[in-house]
């Protein structure tokens, strides 16, 4: 069994990548936080108060690292420079496109494979969009509307600091689900940390939407939706819970409206009341990341090219 070892408790790690961890049955050696006691336990785990310390003493084969976005390029950049196999970077890894490629040019020369925590790909519930706009009965997808919505008043939450931190995740499902970008047009009323974004965007493929970024005390919650039409069908979803779609029938009788014979396919998870805890983990993607990131090695970071869409988006809004 090769060597685990985490980097930050903070509320992330607390309640997501901890919890994940341990509904795959790994292990974690050592946790490190300058939060944290050396010698002591967290949670069950050894802990470390300096990282570095904690490299040094456990020599770890993987790394789990979850710190706050700004501390997390030089972590990374040392955790490569330390020697390592594998390593798992809660997004962004960098903050901004030259720190990006740094790492994944760092990460390439150590032999290290790195992911970046990008979990809605992981979510079953875009997984199965993806799956249904695949079908051939779908046809070429056209079209995609989508919507991120989640509250404001973080300090220094600005346009770009929204996307890199928040939406960042939408920007990377949108890479995932259509491929390389070939223009964007962006349209801003944001206000200091009240954020209100719209993109345009066309990829190469052919496919042309928007998304709607919105950080404003209206939103208390979070709101995300994606609606995708092909020539053939319709796809979109209600939060990570449920997803619709609509596959043409191409029936050519007249005066369909006089029976029931347009069909909307509805799919949400079988949840009881022994569900638990644990489906957020799932429908969210966290496991599945996380399962991904240790079972297997063919995935890419997808970093590099996610900051990019940021910085175009950010660079082409219309004053």
């Amino acid at each position: 069994m090769k060597k685990i070892c985490l980097i930050g408790n903070g509320i992330h790690s607390k309640q997501n990548i901890i919890p994940s961890l341990r509904e795959l049955n790994i292990h974690i050696t050592a946790i490190a936080s300058e939060y944290l006691e050396n010698e002591d336990t967290f949670d069950g785990i050894k802990s470390y108060s300096n990282y570095k310390i904690m490299l040094e003493n456990e020599e770890p084969e993987i790394v789990v690292l979850c710190k706050s976005a700004e501390k997390q390029f030089e972590i990374a950049k040392y955790c490569l420079n330390f020697g390592i196999e594998k390593l798992f970077v809660e997004k962004p890894m960098g903050m901004n496109v030259s720190e990006a490629k740094e790492l994944q040019t760092l990460a390439e020369t150590k032999k290290c494979k790195v992911m970046v925590g990008f979990m809605k790909k992981f979510s079953p519930c875009y997984q199965k969009m993806k799956e249904i706009i695949s079908l051939p009965e779908f046809g070429k997808v056209k079209q995609f509307n989508a919507e991120f919505y989640i509250t404001s008043g973080r300090v220094g939450w600005n346009n770009e600091i929204f996307l890199k931190k928040g939406g960042i995740h939408f920007v990377n499902l949108l890479i995932w689900l259509f491929g390389e970008v070939a223009c964007v047009k962006s349209f801003s009323s944001s206000v200091d940390n009240n954020v209100s974004l719209t993109s345009i965007i066309k990829f190469k493929n052919g496919v042309v939407g928007n998304i709607n970024f919105i950080g404003l005390s209206s939103w208390k919650g979070k709101r995300e939706q994606i609606t995708i039409t092909g020539e053939n069908g319709y796809v979109y979803n209600d939060g990570v819970r449920e997803v619709h779609y609509h596959l043409d029938q191409n029936i050519s009788r007249s005066n369909r409206w006089q029976t029931l014979d347009e069909e909307e396919v509805t799919i949400k998870p079988y949840l009881t009341s022994a569900s638990g805890g644990l489906q957020d983990l799932y429908l969210h993607g966290y496991i599945g990341e996380i399962k991904k990131f240790i079972e297997d090695n063919n995935y890419d970071s997808d970093n590099v090219s996610t900051m990019e869409l940021i910085d175009l988006i950010i660079e082409e809004i219309e004053e």
